[in-house]
């Protein structure tokens, strides 16, 4: 075989791989391309998460500590204190006797009219006899009968005055200092002491009228003091039928037990309310909203497509809208690039809010 033979097979062998090469480079090529434009068809978008976004109303207030009971101890009579058995600052019980008045004129007048009782118990007991028998008249019986029915109405009104010589507690409590010492001589009009039930304390507060109609018995408030970290929990008793006209606002009560007594009737605390939460609510940004002829609608991505939703809307803020319907938390919202979105979009997510 001659020189140029073999120069010629060499050069078509060497074209022939050229050629193989070319369209192997040019195949990849147009693979390359063909991915790169599915991956450009995606479009970008920035998305929302959907979330529940229900709206508890808080507000804070002033109130004051007052006790369940509170009353000032006075005598109902006009007489000499013959004896104190309070201690000051402490508790006592329902019908603990606290002061003792002198009695010593009533107990005489009281033991005079019982030998008088006596005298006349007996003459009524004769008389009775001899009426039966027809020796006497139903007048002079009567008589009799009176005068021992008349005895023991006095007997009974001293007693109750005899009562009165004893101050007792009317109910248990923390009672206070005491004003007066043995053997003073007091009156009505003069207090002795204070008794207040601190086992049990009412916060009364008051609350703008707006929030008048969401005050009910059992609602929670939590109480603090500006001299203690604790935080207690109160529970509205009772509020007032009407709304001030003056300040407009509503008057209410809650019940704080005490049982400690660390808190003290007289402090002023902080109330707030938890007055409500609302229903799920779902508040996504404005920029979502889609109008159109039918109302508003929305894109959402489900499997990495765009799906278009229609939608109701409630209450707006600044830049949020209310959405009452066909959306869920856990949506996923597409919030820019909307004018590019179409239903079926292939999506590519950029930056989740």
């Amino acid at each position: 075989m001659s020189v140029k033979k073999i120069l010629l097979i060499s050069l078509l062998l060497l074209l022939l791989v050229f050629l193989v090469l070319s369209k192997f480079i040019r195949c990849r090529e147009q693979k390359k391309e063909s991915s790169s434009s599915v991956k450009q068809s995606a479009l970008p978008v920035d998305v929302y998460l959907v979330r529940d976004t229900s709206v508890t109303e808080e507000i804070r207030t002033i109130g004051t500590l007052e006790a369940n009971e509170s009353v000032q101890i006075v005598s109902e009579i006009s007489k000499k204190v013959t004896g104190i058995y309070m201690k000051e600052g402490r508790f006592v019980k329902k019908g603990e006797l606290l002061f003792k008045l002198d009695d010593s004129d009533i107990l005489a007048e009281i033991n005079t009219l019982r030998v008088e009782e006596e005298l006349a118990s007996a003459n009524e007991g004769r008389e009775h006899a001899l009426l039966d028998k027809g020796g006497i008249s139903q007048e002079r019986y009567d008589e009799a009968a009176n005068r021992l029915k008349t005895l023991q109405a006095k007997i009974a009104t001293l007693e109750v005055e005899l009562s009165k010589t004893e101050i007792r507690a009317p109910f248990s409590g923390k009672i206070g200092l005491r004003s007066v010492s043995e053997g003073a001589w007091v009156s009505p009009d003069l207090p002795l002491t204070d008794l207040q039930d601190v086992m049990l304390l009412k916060i009364v507060f008051n609350v703008p009228q707006r929030y008048a109609g969401e005050i009910d018995p059992g609602l929670k408030v939590s109480i603090s003091t500006d001299h203690s970290p604790d935080v207690y929990t109160a529970t509205v008793d009772a509020a007032e039928p009407a709304v001030d006209d003056k300040t407009r606002t509503l008057k209410v009560q809650a019940l704080l037990p005490n049982p400690g007594g660390q808190l003290i009737p007289g402090t002023s605390v902080k109330v707030d309310l938890r007055l409500h939460t609302g229903e799920a609510s779902l508040f996504v940004p404005t920029q979502a909203l889609i109008p159109s002829q039918e109302g508003y609608s929305v894109f959402v991505v489900k499997g990495g497509k765009a799906v278009n939703l229609h939608v109701k809307t409630g209450m707006r803020t600044a830049g949020e809208v209310q959405i009452l319907e066909n959306l869920a938390p856990g949506d996923t919202l597409i919030i820019t690039n909307l004018l590019r979105v179409r239903p079926g979009s292939d999506i590519a997510i950029q930056n989740i809010r």
